[in-house]
């Protein structure tokens, strides 16, 4: 009798095991793999998808993500517009820009409620008037070549008169040590705590010349996908910001778990420098704006505010409105 009873419960635990197993298996048979574009090479700013990816947040809403560095937003903008991935994360301006180009993408939430863009360099530079005549070193499609004419614009100057200084992201630092360069494009929340911690050992002082403080002020940035996509199932967007806003909430009440969960996805980086940025990002993400709308939301006067300002400084002929911008208004 007890022998019939254990091969019975084996039977069961068993039955219960397969069912599991396949279910799982269906489960991930189900998602959807999707490959997300961050708009530069991996720093702390982009710690909320990695802790998505480890928490289960994506797989939560449907998704298989695949997470990929990029070399600066107006790459994310023709890589999302040629299919090369689903969506991606870009300033805003080159999404602007990359519309009046042709380009078919649509941004469906804001990431960071301002900028963290700027301009670094071993010697003060308090105005855009002080940067004219020097060599900035700029990625050709950093998001930089398109903020700074706009800066440019708005405080009257001639956005000509910027000397840029073509150069790969990974050789932009020794360009600045050696005096080859200036200043060059650079982020309070990642490029900034870097080269920091190179310079100041050295009895130097890093200067950071900050574009929203210069007066651009419009979002910082946004998450996009094609246009035609978005049409198509504007859900699977709707779900995608659920589970980053998800990761973002995580990561900012959890900063240094978000940091080791970064560093565990890509071992080379160093722990102390990405919470550091990672830290910093919270920053843009925490303003006075997102208290009073809510983190990701945004509003038709500030897109529209955004799209004036990039067509006035880029002299852009094709109208452009917030609901092409934008999936998602307020």
């Amino acid at each position: 009798m007890k022998r019939a009873i254990l091969i019975v419960a084996l039977t069961v635990a068993l039955v219960g095991s397969l069912l599991t197993s396949n279910a799982n298996e269906s489960n991930a048979s189900e998602l959807k793999n999707i490959t997300f574009l961050t708009n530069f090479v991996f720093n702390g700013r982009h710690a909320p998808f990695f802790v998505g990816l480890e928490k289960g947040f994506y797989r939560d809403v449907g998704f298989n993500i695949d997470i990929k560095p990029t070399t600066g937003s107006g790459f994310v903008v023709t890589a999302v517009d040629s299919g090369q991935a689903d969506f991606g994360m870009a300033n805003v301006s080159p999404v602007v820009l990359g519309l009046a180009r042709g380009a078919k993408v649509q941004a469906f939430m804001a990431y960071t409620d301002i900028t963290t863009d700027g301009l670094a360099a071993l010697s003060p530079h308090p105005t855009p008037e002080s940067v004219i005549g020097k060599r900035i070193a700029a990625g050709q499609t950093n998001s930089a070549r398109v903020l700074l004419p706009i800066i440019f614009n708005m405080h009257g100057l001639d956005a000509s008169k910027i000397d840029w200084q073509a150069a790969d992201p990974s050789v932009y630092i020794s360009l600045l040590m050696t005096g080859r360069v200036d200043l060059f494009t650079a982020t309070s929340d990642s490029d900034v705590p870097n080269l920091r911690r190179i310079v100041e050992p050295q009895g130097g002082t890093v200067y950071f010349s900050s574009f929203a403080e210069w007066g651009y002020d419009i979002y910082g940035y946004v998450l996009l996908g094609a246009a035609d996509a978005l049409a198509r199932n504007p859900d699977e967007a709707r779900r995608f910001v659920e589970a980053t806003k998800k990761a973002v909430e995580y990561s900012i009440a959890n900063p240094d778990e978000a940091a080791r969960i970064m560093v565990k996805h890509n071992p080379t980086m160093n722990l102390d420098l990405v919470t550091t940025q990672w830290l910093a990002t919270i920053e843009s993400m925490q303003t006075p704006y997102v208290e009073k709308h809510g983190y990701g939301a945004v509003t038709r006067e500030r897109i529209e505010r955004s799209i004036a300002l990039t067509r006035e400084a880029l002299d852009l002929e094709r109208e452009i409105t917030p609901e092409e911008l934008f999936l998602i208004l307020q």
